[in-house]
């Protein structure tokens, strides 16, 4: 691979990850009814509005659901898969195959953010510096509603909450095993990272 082409897919992904990274915390902040008065919020809705708002004029939202966001999200994995396929691997694939990559690779993304908002939750609580952070303070509205349905299971034990390493571990069993063999099934070839959280 040429060295601009290699230059030009850096950029490209970064950038795709990011703004890809905000669209789906503003999802979630929006189904967990999360407070946006805060720096990382903002930020958040700095970065997607230039998109998201014009997108929701043509596209309502269905029962309180950010409809809009969710097409931008799969429409920005489906450009990404796309360049990947066409400029950086200059492969053969039809343009209905990628969208349908590209609506499994949704779910990757979703459960990708959960995870990570959940490693960093997790870390934060174990260090002084996480107690009354914003961002901390954001990632853990994001992922409770997630987290909540398990702490029925009262998984409390002294001061460890092992909650978190439950739902971890379903979200990678849901990433790296049933969405991997949805991804098979309609046969996403991996080994081209063709979309990011996947």
């Amino acid at each position: 691979m040429a060295v601009g082409i290699q230059i030009l897919e850096l950029v490209v992904r970064t950038a795709t990850w990011i703004f890809l990274i905000a669209l789906v915390a503003r999802f979630l902040a929006q189904i967990a009814r999360a407070s946006f008065h805060n720096p990382l919020a903002h930020t958040i809705v700095v970065i997607t509005n230039p998109v998201l708002q014009p997108a929701r004029r043509i596209i309502p939202g269905i029962a309180g659901m950010d409809i809009a966001c969710l097409f931008l999200i799969w429409l920005t994995q489906w450009l990404y898969g796309l360049f990947m396929v066409f400029v950086v691997h200059g492969a053969e694939v039809s343009l209905l195959q990628i969208a349908l990559w590209a609506l499994v690779a949704v779910g990757g993304i979703f459960l990708e953010v959960l995870r990570w908002s959940m490693i960093i939750v997790a870390i934060g609580s174990w260090i002084t510096a996480g107690q009354g952070n914003p961002f901390i303070g954001f990632l853990t509205q994001i992922a409770e509603p997630f987290v909540a349905p398990f702490r029925r299971f009262n998984l409390q034990i002294g001061m460890m909450d092992f909650t978190y390493l439950l739902v971890f571990m379903v979200i990678i069993i849901l990433k790296d095993i049933v969405l991997m063999n949805i991804a098979s099934a309609v046969q996403y070839a991996p080994q081209f990272r063709l979309f990011i959280g996947m």
